[in-house]
């Protein structure tokens, strides 16, 4: 049996509560704590429980700036933007008998964590706040907000909303996905997935064959239940499972260890994460991820495969998968799957769409850490 608080978590999550909305929210008052939150000589003080919820509370009572003049003397105003958030996660987090929950104080602690190991935060909290100049910083939750043309979820802009100064990229409670691949056809999904960790498997005659098994499904189909799509994805799963294998044997510790593959890896997974986004950061539960910590994973994979101890391997999973290992450790995966999509808006008929996805493996965030 359900306990209360269980039982009123399933019902705020049944209408519309997000647990990853309702971090970026928390995450954003650390963040506010970071810039506000000074000693006389303006250093950062440490961030505590405390003062995020102190944040938290004032944003509901209605103040969302802050005046700072510790370090040089001079105001800074910090203003703290949460509007983009959906309504359901502000009138839920409004209540201050439910930011008491375990569920709202654990994601305290984590985004305590998180904005004090982010180096970017920081430096240009520092920065600004001791610079002599009078700023105007704003911490913005984007919510739903633009997620066609950005992965940010948190971004801080200074003197302005033209030029963001850094964007953060929120992934919580476990979220492995970082980038996808999706189309019509298989072949080129999985050529551009993997050359975009650096990896040229166009030659491969196992990709062709995929090819071919995607021209000969049946292909059209009645609805997502018509059993002929158990069968086509058969065909498929299979010549898929045979090129990772191809992919194993081919890229494995001598590939990455040669000149600069390793590099290309993980600037692969850097790719995924943040997109073309150069001033973006990705923050995972408690851990902050920034280029300087790619390469140091990079740098990591690379002695793992010169003594031999980094390589593809092949996945258990409903889906062809393949994870690239380090250590003995997954570092990310690739996973294939096959999904039915309409072809009209009318539904008159369903064919197959093919998705890659890059998922971050669950040794990532203890690795960086220790590479911090």
């Amino acid at each position: 049996m359900k306990s209360y608080r269980e039982l009123k978590l399933c019902i705020l999550e049944s209408a519309g509560f997000n647990k990853g909305h309702a971090y970026e929210f928390v995450l954003a008052a650390a963040m506010v704590s970071r810039f506000t939150d000074r000693f006389d000589d303006g250093t950062p003080e440490t961030i505590t429980a405390k003062s995020v919820e102190s944040v938290m509370k004032n944003y509901f009572a209605g103040k969302i700036v802050w005046n700072v003049d510790e370090g040089d003397g001079v105001n800074d105003v910090v203003e703290f933007d949460g509007a983009g958030l959906p309504k359901e996660i502000l009138n839920t987090l409004s209540d201050s008998k439910f930011r008491k929950d375990k569920v709202v104080q654990q994601m305290v602690k984590d985004a305590i964590a998180a904005v004090s190991g982010s180096r970017t935060l920081t430096k240009l909290s520092t920065e600004v706040i001791t610079n002599g100049k009078s700023d105007d910083v704003v911490i913005k939750c984007g919510g739903t907000e633009g997620q066609m043309s950005t992965k940010s979820d948190v971004d801080v802009f200074v003197n302005g909303r033209e030029i963001r100064k850094v964007g953060i990229s929120v992934k919580y409670a476990g979220t492995k996905q970082a980038g996808q691949f999706a189309g019509v056809d298989a072949a080129k999904n999985l050529a551009d997935g993997f050359s975009s960790v650096g990896m040229d498997i166009t030659r491969m005659s196992k990709l062709r064959n995929v090819k071919k098994a995607s021209e000969s499904l049946v292909g059209r189909y009645s609805d997502r239940k018509d059993p002929i799509i158990e069968k086509d994805k058969a065909v498929m799963f299979s010549a898929v499972n045979d090129l990772f294998t191809g992919i194993v044997k081919t890229f494995g510790p001598s590939y990455i260890q040669k000149g600069k593959n390793a590099d290309k890896i993980m600037a692969g997974l850097l790719k995924a994460n943040t997109g073309k986004e150069d001033d973006l950061e990705v923050i995972r539960s408690t851990v902050s991820f920034d280029r300087k910590t790619f390469k140091a994973i990079a740098d990591f994979l690379g002695n793992a495969a010169k003594n031999g101890n980094a390589e593809w391997r092949m996945e258990t999973n409903q889906n062809p998968k393949i994870g690239l290992y380090a250590d003995g450790t997954q570092l990310f995966s690739i996973r294939f799957r096959y999904d039915a999509d309409p072809v009209d808006r009318q539904k008159s008929a369903y064919r197959p769409r093919f998705r890659l996805y890059v998922e971050n493996g669950p040794y990532l965030d203890k690795l960086a850490k220790s590479l911090s």
